[in-house]
């Protein structure tokens, strides 16, 4: 039910409008414009009716107030003989006027109009969140934006989808996208991560159960199937999924149709199935790992997503979109990406992928000390299978790895110190032979490193 605040200092002319409305419209009202930006700011209004002539603050300041700080439609009420107060306020920003005496139907249809007209707002701007979040997949790599080309064919045909690629590619991200740009958008978006559902969890957890189905199960709770109801259900790493798992799901596929543990009633249920998987399903079908009729009901499209090794140009575009994104939320000042670390980057394998590299970014952000990245701050696994032929590089290979080398071999003594001594200091530093002081600052060295890293 639309919220409509009436604003008015005559007091009969309130009680009409709440007669009139309250059936139909959540009503609201104020007897002047402060009263009426108060109700504003604590309630969500979705029309504003208001009177130009009221004490305090008059309808045509409000409508001001309203224009320049919120979105809402605002229909101005006005006598007969001032129209020119009307074409002001149309002037001003108001979606409408009417005038005295009002006419009741009148009002009504220009209410009907304005909250209309306020609800294809919003879709737009949901519309436009929605285009602004499928282009948050950023590539310059030929096979990807062939995928991101058809998107939205695949959005509008509703039917099943299987996203093929290595652990951290995107792929749920892509499958984002596709909800996004469908017609399911105002639906819900469900993801599950398959392999994390306990096998003896997996009817609760994807069918819901009624209160009292087993011990422990104190009120009603609603599946995925359920939850995923006129919008997407997002099934990743769908080939950890046990065969009789399996045969339950390719049932609802096929019926549409839910029963809840501990209920006999039959629930309809309507998603769209995408599915997830870094394995070959086609082989695990020819071993008996997975049911070919279900196989075959989700692979009606096919996507499969090139792993990040495959892509060196989205390597350096995504190094430098997340050293901004983790730079301004950290308040650090890095910059820039040497070219010596692109290349490094460009040449890793990345078994992990975009998910990998967003990692390994952050943790070179957190490294970095000024405006620019370089060798030494990037983890040792990127760092360490350098090629190098750049006498620069060298100098900067060779500090990075004295110093790596260096607090491995402090780290390995004081362990081994403080193992042979049972964890005394003192008997440590004798059998060390060196100054106790400066043993315990060597302890304190290696436990800080230790936090850190």
């Amino acid at each position: 039910m639309n919220t409509v605040l009436f604003a008015d200092d005559e007091i009969y002319m309130l009680d009409l409008m709440k007669m009139n409305f309250s059936k139909k419209y959540h009503f609201l009202t104020a007897q002047n414009g402060l009263e009426a930006l108060d109700l504003i700011r604590k309630n969500e209004i979705d029309l504003v009716v208001t009177d130009v002539k009221m004490p305090k603050m008059d309808g045509m300041q409000l409508l001001k107030e309203v224009v320049s700080a919120f979105d809402i439609p605002v229909i101005i009420v006005t006598a007969f003989g001032t129209i020119e107060n009307a074409v002001e306020a149309i002037k001003l920003g108001a979606y409408d006027y009417v005038t005295k005496p009002i006419n009741l139907q009148d009002l009504e249809a220009k209410i009907e109009r304005s909250l209309k007209y306020m609800n294809i707002k919003k879709e737009n701007a949901l519309l436009k969140k929605r285009i602004r979040g499928s282009s948050n997949i950023l590539t310059k790599n030929d096979k990807m934006q062939k995928i991101l080309d058809k998107i939205p064919e695949y959005a509008n045909l509703d039917l099943p989808i299987v996203i093929l690629g290595e652990s951290g590619t995107g792929k749920e991200l892509i499958a984002h996208a596709i909800h996004d740009q469908s017609n399911r958008y105002l639906g819900p978006f469900v993801a599950v991560n398959v392999s994390a559902v306990p096998a003896e969890l997996f009817e609760s957890e994807f069918f819901g159960y009624d209160q009292g189905a087993f011990t422990g199960a104190n009120s009603k709770k609603i599946g995925k199937f359920e939850a995923a109801n006129n919008g997407t259900l997002f099934l990743d790493e769908i080939g950890d999924m046990p065969i009789d798992h399996q045969a339950k799901l390719l049932r609802v596929l096929q019926d549409s149709k839910i029963t809840k543990l501990g209920s006999v009633e039959e629930k309809n249920v309507n998603f769209r199935l995408i599915s997830a998987t870094n394995k070959p399903l086609d082989k695990m079908v020819e071993g008996k790992k997975f049911r070919e009729d279900l196989y075959y009901r989700i692979n009606v499209i096919r996507i499969e997503i090139p792993p990040l090794r495959e892509r060196p140009e989205d390597v350096e575009l995504l190094s430098n979109y997340y050293v901004e994104k983790y730079s301004e939320q950290m308040k650090k000042e890095v910059k820039f990406i040497s070219q010596n670390v692109i290349d490094l980057l460009k040449a890793y394998n990345w078994p992990g992928n975009v998910r990998e590299l967003q990692n390994v970014i952050l943790r070179t952000v957190i490294n970095a000390s000024g405006e620019e990245i370089k060798i030494r701050d990037l983890p040792h696994e990127i760092s360490g299978n350098q090629t190098i032929i750049d006498y620069e590089e060298f100098l900067e290979k060779k500090h990075v790895e004295r110093n790596r080398l260096y607090k491995a071999l402090e780290r390995q003594f004081v362990n081994s110190l403080l193992s042979k001594s049972q964890g005394n200091i003192t008997k440590a530093a004798e059998i060390a032979k060196m100054d106790r002081r400066l043993l315990q600052n060597m302890i304190k060295h290696v436990e800080n490193k230790d936090d850190s890293e």
